[in-house]
Protein backbone atom coordinates (compact mmCIF):
# COMPACT_ATOMS: atom_id res chain seq x y z
CA UNK A 1 0.00 0.00 0.00
CA UNK A 2 1.17 3.50 -0.89
CA UNK A 3 1.60 6.49 1.06
CA UNK A 4 -1.04 8.68 1.28
CA UNK A 5 -0.69 12.02 0.30
CA UNK A 6 -2.81 15.46 0.04
CA UNK A 7 -2.05 17.21 -2.91
CA UNK A 8 -2.64 20.99 -4.44
CA UNK A 9 -1.71 23.73 -6.49
CA UNK A 10 -1.74 27.34 -5.52
CA UNK A 11 0.26 30.54 -6.77
CA UNK A 12 3.41 28.81 -5.39
CA UNK A 13 3.24 25.55 -7.93
CA UNK A 14 1.74 22.18 -6.89
CA UNK A 15 2.28 21.00 -3.44
CA UNK A 16 1.91 16.88 -2.05
CA UNK A 17 1.80 16.09 1.53
CA UNK A 18 2.46 13.32 3.08
CA UNK A 19 0.35 12.36 6.35
CA UNK A 20 2.42 10.69 8.13
CA UNK A 21 1.68 11.97 10.99
CA UNK A 22 -1.37 11.05 13.59
CA UNK A 23 -3.10 14.71 12.74
CA UNK A 24 -2.19 17.23 9.75
CA UNK A 25 -3.36 20.63 10.22
CA UNK A 26 -5.42 22.84 7.49
CA UNK A 27 -5.67 26.44 7.69
CA UNK A 28 -4.87 30.18 6.55
CA UNK A 29 -2.63 31.31 9.66
CA UNK A 30 1.01 30.29 9.83
CA UNK A 31 1.80 26.90 11.70
CA UNK A 32 -0.79 25.10 9.90
CA UNK A 33 1.14 22.19 8.18
CA UNK A 34 -0.94 23.24 4.67
CA UNK A 35 -1.07 26.61 4.57
CA UNK A 36 -3.88 28.17 1.93
CA UNK A 37 -4.21 31.84 1.54
CA UNK A 38 -7.74 32.03 0.07
CA UNK A 39 -9.77 34.50 2.44
CA UNK A 40 -12.65 31.70 2.53
CA UNK A 41 -10.49 29.77 4.59
CA UNK A 42 -10.78 30.41 8.34
CA UNK A 43 -6.63 30.62 10.42
CA UNK A 44 -7.85 27.20 11.63
CA UNK A 45 -10.36 25.39 9.30
CA UNK A 46 -9.67 21.65 9.83
CA UNK A 47 -8.06 18.99 10.73
CA UNK A 48 -7.10 15.30 9.12
CA UNK A 49 -6.17 12.70 11.88
CA UNK A 50 -4.69 9.14 11.40
CA UNK A 51 -5.84 6.43 12.56
CA UNK A 52 -4.22 3.31 11.23
CA UNK A 53 -4.85 3.00 7.63
CA UNK A 54 -8.09 5.35 8.24
CA UNK A 55 -8.34 9.36 7.81
CA UNK A 56 -10.67 11.41 9.15
CA UNK A 57 -11.12 15.16 8.35
CA UNK A 58 -12.84 17.31 10.57
CA UNK A 59 -13.80 20.55 10.45
CA UNK A 60 -12.74 22.80 13.43
CA UNK A 61 -16.00 24.92 13.43
CA UNK A 62 -14.77 26.77 10.42
CA UNK A 63 -17.04 30.23 9.27
CA UNK A 64 -17.87 28.76 5.02
CA UNK A 65 -17.37 25.15 6.16
CA UNK A 66 -15.44 21.85 4.66
CA UNK A 67 -16.55 20.11 1.48
CA UNK A 68 -15.71 16.44 0.97
CA UNK A 69 -16.53 15.83 -3.23
CA UNK A 70 -19.24 18.34 -2.86
CA UNK A 71 -20.88 17.73 0.52
CA UNK A 72 -20.27 20.05 3.62
CA UNK A 73 -19.48 17.80 6.28
CA UNK A 74 -18.64 18.31 10.06
CA UNK A 75 -16.67 15.02 9.99
CA UNK A 76 -16.00 12.25 7.32
CA UNK A 77 -13.60 9.35 6.64
CA UNK A 78 -11.87 9.94 3.63
CA UNK A 79 -11.64 7.38 0.59
CA UNK A 80 -8.90 7.40 -1.46
CA UNK A 81 -9.61 9.92 -4.55
CA UNK A 82 -11.58 12.04 -2.60
CA UNK A 83 -11.79 16.04 -3.18
CA UNK A 84 -11.41 18.24 -0.39
CA UNK A 85 -13.12 22.17 -1.19
CA UNK A 86 -11.72 24.03 1.72
CA UNK A 87 -14.25 27.04 2.19
CA UNK A 88 -16.84 26.95 -0.64
CA UNK A 89 -17.49 25.03 -3.24
CA UNK A 90 -15.21 27.09 -5.45
CA UNK A 91 -12.35 27.30 -2.67
CA UNK A 92 -8.92 25.69 -3.14
CA UNK A 93 -8.82 22.06 -3.68
CA UNK A 94 -7.19 19.10 -2.64
CA UNK A 95 -6.76 15.66 -3.78
CA UNK A 96 -6.40 12.75 -1.29
CA UNK A 97 -4.98 9.90 -2.58
CA UNK A 98 -1.93 7.42 -2.85
CA UNK A 99 1.52 8.56 -3.75
CA UNK A 100 1.90 5.38 -6.21
CA UNK A 101 -2.02 6.40 -8.05
CA UNK A 102 -1.12 7.69 -11.33
CA UNK A 103 -4.37 9.79 -11.88
CA UNK A 104 -3.83 11.35 -8.44
CA UNK A 105 -1.53 14.10 -9.72
CA UNK A 106 -3.79 15.90 -11.33
CA UNK A 107 -6.61 18.17 -9.86
CA UNK A 108 -8.17 18.78 -13.23
CA UNK A 109 -10.54 16.48 -13.26
CA UNK A 110 -14.40 18.04 -13.06
CA UNK A 111 -16.15 18.60 -9.84
CA UNK A 112 -19.35 16.61 -11.05
CA UNK A 113 -17.22 13.65 -11.34
CA UNK A 114 -15.62 13.85 -7.99
CA UNK A 115 -18.53 12.74 -5.83
CA UNK A 116 -17.59 10.51 -2.88
CA UNK A 117 -14.74 8.76 -4.48
CA UNK A 118 -15.22 8.66 -8.30
CA UNK A 119 -12.79 6.32 -8.86
CA UNK A 120 -15.67 3.98 -7.15
CA UNK A 121 -18.66 5.88 -7.73
CA UNK A 122 -17.64 5.75 -11.83
CA UNK A 123 -19.87 3.62 -13.78
CA UNK A 124 -17.37 1.46 -16.66
CA UNK A 125 -18.04 1.25 -19.81
CA UNK A 126 -16.12 -1.70 -20.89
CA UNK A 127 -18.38 -4.65 -18.73
CA UNK A 128 -20.94 -7.42 -20.14
CA UNK A 129 -24.43 -6.30 -20.00
CA UNK A 130 -25.02 -8.43 -16.80
CA UNK A 131 -21.71 -7.19 -14.93
CA UNK A 132 -22.19 -3.93 -15.92
CA UNK A 133 -26.01 -3.64 -14.42
CA UNK A 134 -24.70 -5.57 -11.31
CA UNK A 135 -22.22 -2.80 -11.15
CA UNK A 136 -24.89 -0.19 -11.32
CA UNK A 137 -26.60 -1.25 -8.62
CA UNK A 138 -23.47 -0.94 -6.20
CA UNK A 139 -23.20 2.32 -7.77
CA UNK A 140 -26.59 2.88 -6.28
CA UNK A 141 -25.87 1.87 -3.09
CA UNK A 142 -23.17 3.92 -2.80
CA UNK A 143 -24.91 7.19 -4.27
CA UNK A 144 -27.77 6.93 -1.98
CA UNK A 145 -25.31 6.59 1.12
CA UNK A 146 -23.38 9.64 -0.53
CA UNK A 147 -26.60 11.54 -0.85
CA UNK A 148 -27.73 10.62 2.69
CA UNK A 149 -24.94 12.30 4.22
CA UNK A 150 -26.50 15.66 3.39
CA UNK A 151 -27.95 17.21 6.19
CA UNK A 152 -29.11 20.91 4.82
CA UNK A 153 -30.74 21.57 1.66
CA UNK A 154 -28.24 23.16 -0.47
CA UNK A 155 -26.02 20.59 0.68
CA UNK A 156 -28.35 17.62 -0.69
CA UNK A 157 -29.05 19.39 -3.97
CA UNK A 158 -25.64 19.86 -4.18
CA UNK A 159 -24.98 15.85 -3.91
CA UNK A 160 -28.17 15.06 -6.21
CA UNK A 161 -27.13 17.24 -8.89
CA UNK A 162 -23.82 15.83 -9.24
CA UNK A 163 -24.84 12.16 -8.75
CA UNK A 164 -27.37 12.86 -11.85
CA UNK A 165 -25.29 14.61 -14.19
CA UNK A 166 -22.53 12.01 -13.51
CA UNK A 167 -24.95 8.92 -14.10
CA UNK A 168 -26.77 10.53 -17.23
CA UNK A 169 -23.52 12.25 -18.59
CA UNK A 170 -25.46 15.11 -19.41
CA UNK A 171 -23.84 19.14 -19.26
CA UNK A 172 -26.13 20.98 -16.95
CA UNK A 173 -28.55 20.57 -14.05
CA UNK A 174 -31.36 22.29 -12.39
CA UNK A 175 -32.89 21.64 -8.92
CA UNK A 176 -36.53 24.00 -8.62
CA UNK A 177 -38.66 23.39 -5.31
CA UNK A 178 -42.03 24.85 -5.49
CA UNK A 179 -42.58 28.21 -3.67
CA UNK A 180 -46.16 29.18 -3.17
CA UNK A 181 -46.97 27.65 -6.29
CA UNK A 182 -44.13 28.46 -8.44
CA UNK A 183 -41.34 26.47 -9.25
CA UNK A 184 -38.44 28.61 -8.14
CA UNK A 185 -34.55 27.73 -8.84
CA UNK A 186 -32.91 26.24 -5.85
CA UNK A 187 -29.92 25.06 -7.20
CA UNK A 188 -28.05 24.59 -10.53
CA UNK A 189 -24.82 22.77 -11.62
CA UNK A 190 -23.00 22.17 -14.50
CA UNK A 191 -21.40 18.56 -15.25
CA UNK A 192 -18.10 20.67 -13.88
CA UNK A 193 -19.18 21.19 -10.81
CA UNK A 194 -20.05 25.06 -11.43
CA UNK A 195 -22.56 26.88 -10.05
CA UNK A 196 -25.07 27.89 -13.38
CA UNK A 197 -28.38 30.24 -13.17
CA UNK A 198 -31.04 29.64 -14.95
CA UNK A 199 -31.45 31.38 -18.08
CA UNK A 200 -33.73 31.56 -21.16
CA UNK A 201 -32.29 28.19 -22.54
CA UNK A 202 -33.77 26.17 -19.70
CA UNK A 203 -37.16 24.21 -21.29
CA UNK A 204 -40.06 25.25 -18.89
CA UNK A 205 -42.39 23.39 -21.70
CA UNK A 206 -40.68 20.51 -20.93
CA UNK A 207 -40.93 21.06 -17.17
CA UNK A 208 -44.43 21.67 -17.54
CA UNK A 209 -45.06 18.74 -19.21
CA UNK A 210 -43.67 16.85 -16.39
CA UNK A 211 -45.86 18.52 -13.78
CA UNK A 212 -48.72 18.48 -15.76
CA UNK A 213 -48.62 14.89 -16.39
CA UNK A 214 -46.85 14.43 -12.85
CA UNK A 215 -45.03 12.21 -13.93
CA UNK A 216 -41.04 11.44 -15.70
CA UNK A 217 -40.54 13.59 -19.28
CA UNK A 218 -37.42 13.37 -21.23
CA UNK A 219 -36.25 13.23 -24.64
CA UNK A 220 -33.42 11.54 -25.64
CA UNK A 221 -33.16 13.56 -29.07
CA UNK A 222 -35.35 16.48 -30.00
CA UNK A 223 -34.01 16.64 -33.63
CA UNK A 224 -35.66 13.55 -34.14
CA UNK A 225 -38.89 14.34 -31.77
CA UNK A 226 -42.31 16.03 -32.74
CA UNK A 227 -42.72 16.83 -29.45
CA UNK A 228 -39.95 19.27 -29.15
CA UNK A 229 -39.69 20.49 -32.74
CA UNK A 230 -42.57 23.42 -31.88
CA UNK A 231 -40.13 24.85 -29.07
CA UNK A 232 -38.83 27.39 -30.50
CA UNK A 233 -36.48 28.10 -27.34
CA UNK A 234 -35.37 24.64 -27.38
CA UNK A 235 -34.45 24.44 -31.38
CA UNK A 236 -32.78 28.22 -30.75
CA UNK A 237 -30.45 27.08 -28.49
CA UNK A 238 -29.60 23.86 -29.62
CA UNK A 239 -30.77 21.78 -26.61
CA UNK A 240 -30.23 18.25 -27.57
CA UNK A 241 -31.52 15.87 -24.72
CA UNK A 242 -33.88 17.15 -22.06
CA UNK A 243 -34.84 15.31 -18.98
CA UNK A 244 -37.70 16.41 -15.97
CA UNK A 245 -38.36 14.35 -12.79
CA UNK A 246 -40.91 15.39 -10.55
CA UNK A 247 -40.12 15.26 -7.08
CA UNK A 248 -42.67 14.02 -4.43
CA UNK A 249 -42.83 13.63 -0.99
CA UNK A 250 -43.88 9.84 -0.65
CA UNK A 251 -47.85 9.26 0.31
CA UNK A 252 -49.11 7.89 3.48
CA UNK A 253 -52.62 6.95 4.28
CA UNK A 254 -53.69 10.37 5.66
CA UNK A 255 -51.46 12.63 2.63
CA UNK A 256 -51.79 12.49 -0.53
CA UNK A 257 -48.28 12.52 -2.91
CA UNK A 258 -47.32 16.37 -2.39
CA UNK A 259 -45.15 18.04 -5.59
CA UNK A 260 -41.96 19.67 -3.77
CA UNK A 261 -39.96 20.60 -6.57
CA UNK A 262 -38.82 19.34 -9.76
CA UNK A 263 -35.02 18.26 -11.72
CA UNK A 264 -34.27 19.23 -15.30
CA UNK A 265 -30.88 18.18 -16.93
CA UNK A 266 -30.10 18.74 -20.36
CA UNK A 267 -27.28 18.75 -22.87
CA UNK A 268 -26.62 20.58 -25.95
CA UNK A 269 -23.97 18.02 -27.11
CA UNK A 270 -24.79 14.43 -25.82
CA UNK A 271 -27.86 12.41 -26.50
CA UNK A 272 -29.30 11.27 -23.60
CA UNK A 273 -28.93 7.49 -24.21
CA UNK A 274 -29.97 5.83 -21.09
CA UNK A 275 -30.87 2.26 -20.76
CA UNK A 276 -33.81 1.22 -19.02
CA UNK A 277 -31.14 0.25 -15.47
CA UNK A 278 -30.38 3.82 -16.12
CA UNK A 279 -34.06 5.11 -15.75
CA UNK A 280 -34.82 2.70 -12.50
CA UNK A 281 -31.62 4.64 -11.28
CA UNK A 282 -32.52 7.74 -11.92
CA UNK A 283 -36.39 7.54 -10.61
CA UNK A 284 -34.71 5.90 -7.35
CA UNK A 285 -32.50 8.93 -6.98
CA UNK A 286 -34.87 10.87 -7.25
CA UNK A 287 -36.93 9.32 -4.94
CA UNK A 288 -34.29 8.81 -2.52
CA UNK A 289 -33.50 12.89 -2.91
CA UNK A 290 -37.35 14.08 -2.09
CA UNK A 291 -37.66 12.03 1.25
CA UNK A 292 -34.16 13.90 1.85
CA UNK A 293 -35.74 17.33 0.78
CA UNK A 294 -39.01 16.64 2.77
CA UNK A 295 -37.31 16.19 5.65
CA UNK A 296 -35.10 18.97 5.07
CA UNK A 297 -37.71 21.27 4.43
CA UNK A 298 -39.47 20.53 7.18
CA UNK A 299 -36.92 20.79 9.85
CA UNK A 300 -36.03 24.71 7.74
CA UNK A 301 -39.70 25.13 8.02
CA UNK A 302 -39.36 24.35 12.25
CA UNK A 303 -36.22 26.00 12.34
CA UNK A 304 -37.74 29.40 11.03
CA UNK A 305 -40.62 28.79 12.93
CA UNK A 306 -39.05 28.79 16.14
CA UNK A 307 -37.23 31.51 15.27
CA UNK A 308 -40.47 33.63 14.27
CA UNK A 309 -41.52 32.41 17.86
CA UNK A 310 -38.33 33.62 19.72
CA UNK A 311 -38.38 36.87 17.99
CA UNK A 312 -42.20 37.63 19.06
CA UNK A 313 -41.47 36.82 22.22
CA UNK A 314 -38.30 39.37 22.12
CA UNK A 315 -40.80 42.11 20.51
CA UNK A 316 -43.77 40.73 23.25
CA UNK A 317 -41.74 41.76 25.79
CA UNK A 318 -40.42 45.59 24.16
CA UNK A 319 -43.96 45.53 22.91
CA UNK A 320 -45.38 45.07 26.84
CA UNK A 321 -42.54 47.17 28.19
CA UNK A 322 -43.43 50.36 25.79
CA UNK A 323 -47.22 49.75 27.31
CA UNK A 324 -46.38 49.32 30.72
CA UNK A 325 -48.18 52.32 32.19
CA UNK A 326 -47.61 53.28 35.83
CA UNK A 327 -50.93 55.05 36.78
CA UNK A 328 -50.37 58.35 38.46
CA UNK A 329 -52.08 58.37 41.77
CA UNK A 330 -53.64 61.94 42.74
CA UNK A 331 -55.70 63.69 45.54
CA UNK A 332 -58.67 64.31 43.48
CA UNK A 333 -59.15 61.29 41.04
CA UNK A 334 -58.76 57.07 41.07
CA UNK A 335 -57.45 55.44 37.73
CA UNK A 336 -57.05 51.77 36.59
CA UNK A 337 -56.69 50.36 33.34
CA UNK A 338 -55.56 46.77 31.83
CA UNK A 339 -55.06 46.06 28.45
CA UNK A 340 -55.22 42.29 27.21
CA UNK A 341 -54.59 41.71 23.38
CA UNK A 342 -56.01 38.49 21.81
CA UNK A 343 -52.18 37.59 20.42
CA UNK A 344 -49.04 37.95 21.74
CA UNK A 345 -48.78 41.72 20.75
CA UNK A 346 -51.82 43.84 20.06
CA UNK A 347 -53.14 47.12 18.65
CA UNK A 348 -54.67 48.80 21.62
CA UNK A 349 -52.96 50.88 24.10
CA UNK A 350 -53.66 53.52 27.02
CA UNK A 351 -52.03 56.02 28.71
CA UNK A 352 -51.85 58.43 31.58
CA UNK A 353 -49.67 62.06 32.26
CA UNK A 354 -50.06 64.22 34.96
CA UNK A 355 -49.23 68.13 34.33
CA UNK A 356 -49.44 71.16 36.91
CA UNK A 357 -52.93 71.63 36.13
CA UNK A 358 -54.71 68.01 34.98
CA UNK A 359 -54.38 64.60 34.52
CA UNK A 360 -54.66 63.42 30.94
CA UNK A 361 -55.50 60.37 29.87
CA UNK A 362 -55.45 58.46 26.49
CA UNK A 363 -57.30 55.22 25.15
CA UNK A 364 -56.42 54.00 21.21
CA UNK A 365 -57.65 51.12 18.98
CA UNK A 366 -55.47 50.86 16.00
CA UNK A 367 -57.24 48.85 13.23
CA UNK A 368 -55.95 45.38 12.67
CA UNK A 369 -54.37 43.06 15.22
CA UNK A 370 -50.61 41.34 15.78
CA UNK A 371 -47.45 42.86 14.86
CA UNK A 372 -48.58 45.26 11.99
CA UNK A 373 -50.93 46.80 14.76
CA UNK A 374 -48.83 46.57 17.37
CA UNK A 375 -46.26 48.70 15.82
CA UNK A 376 -48.44 51.46 14.66
CA UNK A 377 -49.53 51.60 17.51
CA UNK A 378 -46.04 51.94 19.52
CA UNK A 379 -45.49 54.66 17.15
CA UNK A 380 -49.03 56.31 18.18
CA UNK A 381 -48.10 56.18 21.51
CA UNK A 382 -45.04 57.92 21.56
CA UNK A 383 -47.04 60.83 19.71
CA UNK A 384 -49.79 61.69 21.64
CA UNK A 385 -47.30 61.16 25.02
CA UNK A 386 -44.96 63.40 24.27
CA UNK A 387 -47.82 66.41 23.28
CA UNK A 388 -49.47 65.59 26.58
CA UNK A 389 -46.66 66.33 28.09
CA UNK A 390 -46.06 69.51 26.39
CA UNK A 391 -49.51 70.15 27.17
CA UNK A 392 -50.84 70.59 24.00
CA UNK A 393 -54.65 71.03 23.03
CA UNK A 394 -56.27 68.29 22.30
CA UNK A 395 -57.84 69.08 18.60
CA UNK A 396 -54.24 69.89 17.94
CA UNK A 397 -52.97 66.13 19.31
CA UNK A 398 -56.09 64.67 17.01
CA UNK A 399 -54.99 66.48 14.07
CA UNK A 400 -51.31 65.44 14.23
CA UNK A 401 -52.14 62.19 14.68
CA UNK A 402 -54.50 62.24 11.29
CA UNK A 403 -51.57 63.56 9.53
CA UNK A 404 -48.68 61.38 10.74
CA UNK A 405 -51.07 58.46 9.79
CA UNK A 406 -52.44 59.91 6.40
CA UNK A 407 -49.29 61.02 5.35
CA UNK A 408 -46.82 57.86 6.13
CA UNK A 409 -49.30 55.56 4.40
CA UNK A 410 -49.36 52.90 6.66
CA UNK A 411 -52.40 51.34 5.64
CA UNK A 412 -54.26 51.93 9.28
CA UNK A 413 -56.14 53.94 11.02
CA UNK A 414 -56.95 54.33 14.80
CA UNK A 415 -59.76 55.30 17.19
CA UNK A 416 -59.24 56.92 19.90
CA UNK A 417 -60.24 59.21 22.84
CA UNK A 418 -57.83 62.35 24.32
CA UNK A 419 -59.05 63.51 28.40
CA UNK A 420 -58.65 65.69 30.99
CA UNK A 421 -59.69 65.86 34.45
CA UNK A 422 -58.89 68.78 36.48
CA UNK A 423 -58.84 69.17 40.30
CA UNK A 424 -62.65 70.65 40.33
CA UNK A 425 -64.17 67.96 38.06
CA UNK A 426 -64.13 69.42 35.07
CA UNK A 427 -63.64 67.59 32.05
CA UNK A 428 -61.92 68.13 28.46
CA UNK A 429 -62.62 64.83 26.25
CA UNK A 430 -62.04 64.37 22.23
CA UNK A 431 -63.46 60.90 21.24
CA UNK A 432 -61.95 59.94 17.45
CA UNK A 433 -64.63 57.32 16.31
CA UNK A 434 -64.21 55.13 19.56
CA UNK A 435 -66.80 53.19 21.87
CA UNK A 436 -68.76 56.30 23.52
CA UNK A 437 -67.45 56.60 27.26
CA UNK A 438 -69.80 55.49 30.00
CA UNK A 439 -70.25 57.61 32.86
CA UNK A 440 -71.08 56.06 36.19
CA UNK A 441 -73.00 57.17 39.27
CA UNK A 442 -74.65 54.62 41.45
CA UNK A 443 -77.07 53.13 39.12
CA UNK A 444 -77.55 56.26 37.03
CA UNK A 445 -75.23 55.57 33.93
CA UNK A 446 -75.20 58.32 30.93
CA UNK A 447 -72.76 58.11 27.37
CA UNK A 448 -70.81 60.99 26.58
CA UNK A 449 -71.54 61.10 22.77
CA UNK A 450 -70.01 63.66 21.22
CA UNK A 451 -67.90 62.51 18.34
CA UNK A 452 -64.91 63.28 15.85
CA UNK A 453 -63.90 61.69 12.74
CA UNK A 454 -61.09 58.78 13.31
CA UNK A 455 -57.66 59.57 12.63
CA UNK A 456 -56.21 57.97 9.89
CA UNK A 457 -58.34 58.30 7.18
CA UNK A 458 -59.23 61.73 5.66
CA UNK A 459 -56.30 64.13 5.69
CA UNK A 460 -56.86 67.50 6.94
CA UNK A 461 -59.67 66.46 9.10
CA UNK A 462 -60.48 69.00 11.80
CA UNK A 463 -61.31 68.02 15.59
CA UNK A 464 -63.02 69.41 18.22
CA UNK A 465 -63.29 68.67 22.16
CA UNK A 466 -66.42 68.44 24.23
CA UNK A 467 -66.82 69.00 27.85
CA UNK A 468 -68.32 67.31 30.86
CA UNK A 469 -68.40 68.28 34.86
CA UNK A 470 -67.78 65.40 36.97
CA UNK A 471 -69.71 64.79 40.21
CA UNK A 472 -67.85 63.19 43.87
CA UNK A 473 -67.90 59.37 43.34
CA UNK A 474 -68.66 59.82 39.41
CA UNK A 475 -66.83 57.66 37.17
CA UNK A 476 -65.94 57.30 33.36
CA UNK A 477 -65.56 53.95 31.70
CA UNK A 478 -63.42 53.88 28.31
CA UNK A 479 -63.41 50.77 26.55
CA UNK A 480 -62.46 49.55 23.01
CA UNK A 481 -64.92 47.67 20.76
CA UNK A 482 -63.11 44.30 21.60
CA UNK A 483 -65.44 44.59 24.88
CA UNK A 484 -68.15 45.48 23.03
CA UNK A 485 -68.06 43.08 20.20
CA UNK A 486 -66.81 39.91 21.90
CA UNK A 487 -69.19 37.60 21.22
CA UNK A 488 -70.65 34.29 22.48
CA UNK A 489 -70.58 31.08 21.17
CA UNK A 490 -74.05 31.80 19.53
CA UNK A 491 -72.48 34.89 17.97
CA UNK A 492 -74.51 37.54 20.39
CA UNK A 493 -72.63 40.50 20.62
CA UNK A 494 -71.84 41.52 24.11
CA UNK A 495 -72.59 45.46 23.32
CA UNK A 496 -72.96 48.70 25.02
CA UNK A 497 -75.88 47.15 26.37
CA UNK A 498 -74.05 44.32 27.78
CA UNK A 499 -71.40 47.01 29.28
CA UNK A 500 -74.24 48.72 31.01
CA UNK A 501 -75.43 45.54 32.84
CA UNK A 502 -71.77 45.27 34.51
CA UNK A 503 -70.29 48.66 34.56
CA UNK A 504 -71.03 48.87 38.27
CA UNK A 505 -68.29 46.40 39.22
CA UNK A 506 -65.52 48.47 40.73
CA UNK A 507 -62.81 46.40 40.02
CA UNK A 508 -61.86 46.38 35.87
CA UNK A 509 -60.64 43.04 36.42
CA UNK A 510 -64.14 41.64 37.17
CA UNK A 511 -65.23 43.35 33.90
CA UNK A 512 -62.56 41.85 31.93
CA UNK A 513 -63.17 38.01 33.82
CA UNK A 514 -67.30 38.83 32.81
CA UNK A 515 -66.20 38.81 29.15
CA UNK A 516 -63.78 35.90 28.79
CA UNK A 517 -66.90 34.03 30.47
CA UNK A 518 -68.97 35.48 28.18
CA UNK A 519 -66.83 34.17 25.29
CA UNK A 520 -65.89 30.99 26.54
CA UNK A 521 -64.87 28.70 25.39
CA UNK A 522 -63.67 30.53 21.99
CA UNK A 523 -60.64 32.64 22.10
CA UNK A 524 -61.18 36.64 22.22
CA UNK A 525 -61.17 37.69 18.63
CA UNK A 526 -60.15 41.11 19.48
CA UNK A 527 -57.73 43.13 21.83
CA UNK A 528 -59.68 44.27 25.01
CA UNK A 529 -58.91 47.21 26.53
CA UNK A 530 -60.27 49.67 29.54
CA UNK A 531 -59.44 52.61 31.06
CA UNK A 532 -61.41 54.14 34.74
CA UNK A 533 -60.94 57.21 36.06
CA UNK A 534 -63.26 57.95 39.39
CA UNK A 535 -63.29 61.48 40.65
CA UNK A 536 -63.19 61.86 44.22
CA UNK A 537 -63.51 65.46 45.59
CA UNK A 538 -63.44 68.93 44.04
CA UNK A 539 -61.56 72.21 45.45
CA UNK A 540 -58.18 70.62 45.37
CA UNK A 541 -55.59 71.61 43.05
CA UNK A 542 -52.28 69.78 44.46
CA UNK A 543 -51.21 67.04 42.25
CA UNK A 544 -48.76 64.18 43.39
CA UNK A 545 -47.63 61.25 41.56
CA UNK A 546 -45.96 57.96 42.69
CA UNK A 547 -44.49 55.91 40.37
Amino acid sequence: MGIATLSYSDAGGHHSIHLDRESTSIGRSQGQDVMLSDPSVSRQHAVILREGDRYTIVDRNSTHGTFVNSVRVGRSVLQFNDVLQIGSLNGPRLRFHLQDDDTSTSLSAPAGHLISSLSELRLPDELPPAALEMEKLNWLIRAARQLNQGGAIEDILSAFLHLTLQLTGLERGFVFLRERGEMRLAQGLSADGKVVEEDSTVSRNAMQRAIESESNFSISDTLADQKASGWSSVMANRIRSIYCIPLRKRSSVTEPNKLLGLLYLDSQIRLGELTEVDHQLLDTLATEAAALLHNALLAEDESKARQAREELAVAARIHGGLMSISLPTLPYAKLQAKSVPCLAIGGDFYDAVVLEDCVCVAIADVSGKGVSAAIVAATLQGIIHSQLLAGQDLPAIASLANQFLCTRNVGKYATMILLKLFPDGRVEYMNCGHVHPLTILGTEMHRLKENNLIVGLIEGATYASAHYVLRPGERILLATDGLTEAEDPSGQQFGDAGLNTIAHYEDIDSILDHIAKFQAPNPAQDDCTLLEIQYVEAGNSAVSTLR
